[in-house]
């Protein structure tokens, strides 16, 4: 028996709030929530970069000097790599792939528009690349594909937008004629937003004190049309390879803010939950949701668990169990590093940051996930223990 090939699709700007394997109340994710639904879901993934080309070379580093991931890989077939991210591109002589499809280059030729079509995105596209390399003859082990269209394009198409019945009525022609108003019965209103923005240019910016009340949600229903397109072109390419049942891994090697602590956008502001915490899921290896703490460090270990797993003489057992779940993280730690931070270090029980202007800041982990309540003045002993984390 031939071992189950094994399909990467890693993300920048990547975050698990818009997944419905995340608990979304706000979007939905349908294929993705199919391969978590019998798979491998991580509660506590963290980066140990916040920078995501940093974050992804971790990710594929050797596991020590003399073992490699790659080398249980290579025996069934090619490891390949298709990106549109140029910093990555740039880099494959570093990098452990037999070949490269580098779409990088044809930025200029994109429209600046969002696309009517999911063929014409930058996705679409990198989508297409994967399944002309499947049609061809050789045989591949890995297929991995790396985008940052979610930190520098958002073009899916906006009928993709999930919106409530109210949203769509909005957007709709009104037959209604409205009658002239006596000018000392007119009253002050907030001028309505769009449901959606038609802007490709994902936002970069922090959010205005005085903030309409529905900037936020706009930019999430945009965001969430992305991760929709994300979801219909991984059920695309599922469907449309030719190689037999592969192992489909999800992973993200950066967040995005969506409202956190004032601002909208990737890699911005003091460092904070929303940018290190990351979606990965591994399918047919659950169902289970792992709630223990681990670190982007140990990426490299579940490639090479995935070969041993994916080999007939182990495909008859779990990586991971119920026991496992049942184990304790007492003691682990992640350390992020940023040039947007002095020090940031995640305990099972604490996020503990100190931002470059010296400000020290403590939130209660797992139960505040978005660092709402700083806690540092109140726990001054927790802060003088993980000052020195290394």
């Amino acid at each position: 028996m031939k071992p189950r090939p094994l399909l990467v699709l890693s993300l920048e700007g990547l975050t698990p709030a818009a997944l419905g394997c995340y608990g979304s109340s706000w979007n939905r994710t349908p294929a993705i929530d199919a391969i978590a639904d019998t798979g491998c879901v991580w509660d506590r993934w963290l980066a140990t970069d916040d920078q995501p080309s940093k974050m992804f070379l971790q990710m594929v580093e050797s596991l020590d000097q003399t073992t490699h991931w790659k080398d249980k890989w290579q025996a069934n077939g090619s490891i390949d790599l298709i990106t549109d991210v140029e910093d990555i591109a740039d880099q494959f002589e570093k990098l452990p792939f037999d070949r490269m499809v580098s779409l990088h280059d044809r930025e200029q030729q994109r429209e600046q528009a969002a696309a009517e079509d999911i063929v014409e995105t930058q996705l679409g596209q990198l989508v297409a690349a994967a399944i002309e390399r499947d049609a061809e003859q050789d045989d591949w082990s890995i297929l991995w594909l790396h985008s940052d269209f979610l930190t520098k394009r958002w073009d899916a198409p906006r009928y993709m937008t999930l919106m409530d019945e109210s949203d769509e009525d909005s957007l709709a022609p009104s037959d209604e004629v409205e009658l002239l108003e006596n000018a000392n019965e007119v009253t002050e209103r907030v001028e309505r937003l769009p449901p959606y923005f038609e802007d490709i240019t994902p936002p970069r910016f922090q959010l205005p004190a005085e903030a309409h009340p529905d900037l936020v949600m706009s930019w999430m229903r945009t965001y969430g049309c992305q991760i929709r397109m994300l979801d219909v072109l991984i059920e695309i390419l599922l469907t449309s390879l030719k190689a037999d049942d592969p192992h489909v891994l999800i992973v993200g090697t950066s967040g995005f803010q969506l409202g956190q602590h004032g601002w909208m956008g990737h890699r911005l502001g003091p460092l904070r939950s929303a940018d290190i915490r990351l979606p990965l899921i591994v399918s047919d290896l659950g169902p289970l949701h792992l709630p223990q703490l681990s670190g982007g460090d140990t990426f490299p270990n579940l490639l090479d668990q995935i070969a041993s797993h994916s080999s007939p003489e182990g495909s008859g057992s779990l990586m991971w169990s119920p026991e496992q779940w049942c184990q304790s993280d007492e003691g682990t730690s992640v350390i992020t590093k940023s040039d947007r931070t002095a020090h940031a270090v995640t305990t099972p029980d604490w996020f503990y940051v100190q931002d470059h202007d010296q400000s020290e800041h403590l939130y209660l982990k797992p139960d505040d996930i978005d660092d709402f309540n700083d806690v540092a003045r109140l726990r001054p002993d927790v802060v003088e223990q993980l000052i020195d984390t290394k």
